[in-house]
């Protein structure tokens, strides 16, 4: 009898256990890749949840999405992305705003080119022919490549630079694009650069346009709730201010 009520009760904690512990399918854009982890890992250990993520540029998420990809939690690098699953009703309960992304212009410390936030000298370089590649995000589906854009487009040179355009997937690749030395200097996600190798390999200057992050869950489950809710802790937030990100939201 006893070993009868053992079994029951290893039966019930191990049901209890695996309905508490769920594992979470986040799909961010990929100007989280450095910060995300480390999120990821701390409510781990708080939540005893598992969260597996994947990184792409947010329109290609939101198109894997609206073809029925099974992502739980949707963190995109602008609003716009989230707000079309909104219309399509594939977005369960209102979006959060986490944070706004930055943009920096990025040179490898063997380059000679001169960094500056009006882009003076990189239409100089291209004005005398002397400008090799310009490594940005592509403007389709990347926020990044968009607010690249909008300042070559502010600059004037939009239209004279497409030859030299080496155009990423999205805002990762764009970064190692940036490090190869057929490129001048490249449009990417200011806190890739300010951390770890990326900081000691190259110079770089911040630029005005911000991007703002905005997340969303995908479906009903408590565990999707309960990141969205750690992702707005003051202790997430945190986090973000020190890969680089600038904080819009009131701590919870």
């Amino acid at each position: 009898m006893a070993y009868f009520k053992s079994l029951i009760l290893g039966i019930f904690l191990g049901t209890t256990l695996s309905v508490q512990a769920q594992q979470i399918q986040v799909a961010a854009a990929s100007n989280l890749r450095y910060v995300l982890p480390v999120l990821i890992n701390q409510f781990e250990q708080q939540s005893g949840h598992k969260v597996s993520a994947m990184y792409a540029a947010s329109g290609t998420i939101t198109t894997q999405i609206q073809h029925g990809a099974p992502y739980d939690v949707f963190l995109s690098a602008q609003p716009e992305y989230i707000q079309r699953l909104i219309a399509a009703n594939l977005v369960y309960g209102p979006a959060i705003n986490l944070a706004q992304a930055q943009l920096a212009l990025y040179a490898r410390n063997d380059s000679d080119l001169i960094l500056d936030d009006k882009l003076l000298n990189l239409k100089i370089r291209l004005h005398s022919g002397q400008l090799k590649k310009v490594a940005i995000a592509n403007p389709l589906h990347a926020p990044y490549g968009q607010a690249a854009k909008q300042m070559l487009q502010q600059a004037g040179i939009w239209q004279q630079i497409q030859p030299h355009l080496l155009t990423a997937e999205n805002a990762t690749q764009a970064v190692q694009f940036s490090l190869s030395s057929s490129v001048d200097v490249g449009f990417v996600p200011y806190g890739h650069v300010t951390h770890g190798e990326l900081a000691k390999r190259g110079r770089f200057i911040k630029l005005a346009p911000r991007i703002s992050q905005q997340a969303a869950a995908l479906n009903d489950t408590a565990a999707s709730q309960e990141f969205l809710h750690f992702i707005q802790t003051e202790q997430a937030q945190q986090l973000f201010e020190q890969y680089g990100f600038a904080i819009t939201t009131t701590h919870q």
